[in-house]
């Protein structure tokens, strides 16, 4: 009896199939890593999707299905074996990777930075226009983050990952997510990172923006409550009904708690508007229970407090941070946003990989003194917000009409005024 061996994917080669899954999907993703793992071990000649099963542990169909992608994205050269190696019939198909495994990623990337690419453009309605204003740079690429830095933010303060994409990104802090998105449609930026609600809502009243890429697949936004102070713990919707909830003015966590609070039919909440930190109103006593960004509650937690959290993701499924851009800046510079969006899945890789390093990193650029701070943020958020089964399926940013028409539709059809 001949035994023959092949190679199969092992523990070990799991950070090579995230790391692809980051560009094409991890169902993709692993497909991609096996063939590309062998091209890197000297294992040249193309092999079937038998193989492929074998190597990979995936269903008949859904080898099928990655190959489709990934041949449609050029990532895999299709062949056939040599017919004096076939056993008659018409030669089986075979496939291989088009590049070693350091060329692979970088193709994975950019496939799906002209994924996202299109995908906006696509969003984009016919009266979205304008003119580009400004005079920076083809190379530089200038993007308005949402708050002041911090774990958040970690991915684009990940080092060295455009040095080879002929690219300058410049970084520019605003508070909150309208003031970003302002500074996007004003054509003081390229890119914005802005809260989902705000974006949608901005798109609803006409303003000519685009959902570029989803950063984290879930809305951050959460209610939480000191529990001294709101006298029980917090673990259920209703035990909101006649308490009052804080609420920045202005503020994507204003605009998704009342949304929220008004689809979930909570009819008896005051909602009380918040000066300087929300956490500080919980403090003092003018408010029950607060909005805030799911990092807030830790820092309560390590004051020593004892804080309950609600996340609106859980009850409410929407979208978290996204880049936005405007379609004319699109057309006009694609070149300089797909590498840009390279660029963003790239840091996003390293702080996964690597969140200490990162955040050491970003610490020094940005002046703050506990990189560890950052990390542990980014690692919680990455973890609980990061992903989605969508993303998972088709790579990082991935987003859908049909997710922006639910939010849109739930903006909509919400009487705000009602919530009081």
């Amino acid at each position: 009896m001949r035994t023959v061996e092949y190679r199969v994917l092992a523990e070990g080669d799991e950070p090579v199939v995230t790391r692809l899954g980051l560009g094409v999907g991890r169902r993709q993703g692993r497909v991609l890593a096996f063939l590309a793992l062998r091209r890197e071990e000297g294992e040249e000649e193309p092999v079937t999707g038998l193989r492929i099963r074998l190597g990979t542990g995936l269903g008949r169909e859904a080898v099928i299905g990655a190959l489709s992608t990934l041949s449609d994205r050029g990532l895999l050269s299709e062949s056939t074996l040599d017919s004096k190696r076939s056993t008659g019939g018409r030669p089986p198909k075979a496939w291989r990777a088009t590049e070693d495994l350091a060329g692979t990623i970088e193709a994975a990337d950019r496939s799906n930075a002209r994924v996202l690419a299109d995908r906006a453009l696509s969003m984009a309605s016919s009266g979205a226009s304008g003119e580009r204003t400004g005079s920076e740079p083809e190379g530089a690429v200038r993007l308005a983050l949402n708050w002041l830095p911090n774990g958040l933010h970690l991915p684009f303060y990940a080092p060295a990952v455009g040095s080879d994409l002929d690219l300058e990104v410049r970084i520019d802090h605003h508070r909150g997510s309208e003031r970003s998105l302002a500074a996007v449609v004003d054509g003081e930026a390229d890119v914005g990172l802005v809260g989902a609600a705000t974006l949608a809502r901005a798109r609803e009243s006409g303003e000519p923006v685009v959902p570029l890429a989803v950063v984290y697949q879930r809305a951050m936004t959460v209610l939480y409550t000191e529990r001294e102070r709101f006298g029980e713990p917090l673990t259920r919707l209703d035990q909101l009904e006649g308490r009052r909830v804080g609420m920045p003015p202005d503020a994507e966590s204003r605009l998704l708690g009342r949304l929220f609070l008004a689809q979930a039919g909570l009819e008896g909440v005051e909602t009380v508007e918040t000066e300087g930190e929300e956490a500080d109103a919980l403090l003092s006593g003018s408010a029950d229970v607060v909005t805030g960004s799911v990092s807030d509650p830790h820092e309560l937690r390590a004051a020593g407090e004892t804080v309950d959290v609600l996340s609106i993701a859980e009850h409410f499924p929407i979208y978290g941070p996204t880049l936005a851009v405007r379609p004319e800046t699109l057309r006009t510079r694609r070149e300089a946003i797909e590498r840009f969006l390279v660029w963003t899945i790239r840091g996003w890789a390293a702080a996964l990989e690597n969140p200490a390093a990162v955040g050491g990193h970003a610490a020094d650029v940005i002046g703050v003194d506990d990189p560890a701070s950052l990390s542990r943020t980014f690692e919680r958020a990455a973890a609980e917000f990061g992903e989605s089964k969508a993303s998972r399926e088709h790579g990082w940013g991935h987003h859908d009409e049909a997710g922006w028409e639910r939010l849109s539709a739930a903006l909509r059809h919400t009487s705000f005024e009602r919530v009081t």
